[in-house]
């Protein structure tokens, strides 16, 4: 129970800046990083390869496995116990090797990762997608005076996605509002909903801009956002950087969502939140 609790804790804190990063991951599972942090099988390769290394001054052992998983509308990553059709879960179409690695202080080493032909035959259009997990191994629970000694099992992981006979998707904003309550800190909460539709996932950067007077100001900005397929929208809280609530008047908020090459990157919207001007007394 408690490595289960440890487990979820780690995970989910792990799995934002998975969603939320670039091209390199630093997990901080232990000092390791992971480049890249998503794997893309279209079909123009069968093989893939990625780069882990220990930027931490101790000697770190992971063990490697895949677990299909799913995300929710918040973004939150959880494990499917009992996936369906519906979810398109991949964990058996994909080979990986090696499946224990031991990475001493500074090193590094690749993991090769290689698609296999699912038991079923052939893959159908649309997309497929399991998770490569990395998660780190305790030394011994004992030291040199005999106590037992407590460790935290770290765990880190990054989508496998194969998509069959270009599977498309698009894009769109339902909901944006602005929150009448500031954050602890006096920010601005914007409350956005991003829908997808279509067979495949989508990945971007989302950001938030000020127009007001003839003036543009980033108050946000939302690297490697992803909606996940078969999911079919992120709702979001986004609190706004560089401005107070009360100083949010007049003009209007641009929010912006555009795919990257990371994606597919054919795909952008937008949507354009007025703001009431302050009050004349």
């Amino acid at each position: 129970m408690v490595w289960s609790w440890w487990r979820r804790l780690f995970t989910a804190a792990l799995w934002l800046g998975i969603c939320l990063g670039g091209s390199v991951l630093d997990s901080r599972a232990g000092g390791l990083t992971i480049a890249p942090t998503r794997l893309v099988f279209d079909g123009k390769s069968r093989v893939a390869t990625i780069h882990l290394s220990n930027r931490s001054n101790q000697e770190s052992t992971y063990r490697i496995f895949v677990e299909d998983k799913g995300m929710l509308e918040t973004g939150q990553i959880v494990d499917l116990e009992h996936p369906t059709r519906h979810d398109r879960p991949a964990s058996e179409m994909v080979r990986y090797s090696p499946r224990r690695i031991v990475l001493p202080p500074g090193g590094s080493q690749t993991v090769r990762v290689m698609l296999r032909n699912p038991s079923s035959g052939e893959l159908s259009r649309g997309e497929y997608r399991t998770h490569l997990i990395f998660q780190s191994v305790p030394p011994p629970r004992e030291d040199d005076d005999g106590q037992v000694k407590a460790y935290a099992i770290l765990e880190t992981s990054i989508p496998v996605i194969i998509r069959r006979d270009n599977p498309s998707a698009s894009i769109g904003f339902a909901q944006a509002r602005l929150d009448t309550i500031a954050t602890a800190d006096g920010r601005p909460n914007l409350h956005v909903s991003l829908e997808r539709e279509g067979d495949r996932s989508v990945y971007g950067n989302l950001s938030v801009d000020w127009i007001i007077d003839g003036r543009t100001v980033t108050v946000a900005q939302l690297n490697g956002l992803a909606v996940y397929h078969p999911t079919a929208r992120r709702v979001m809280m986004i609190p706004l950087t560089g401005i107070a609530l009360e100083d949010l008047t007049g003009g209007a908020l641009l929010i912006r969502f555009e795919e990257t090459a990371l994606g597919h990157g054919d795909l952008s919207c937008e949507t354009l939140l007025s703001l009431a001007p302050a009050s004349q007394e």
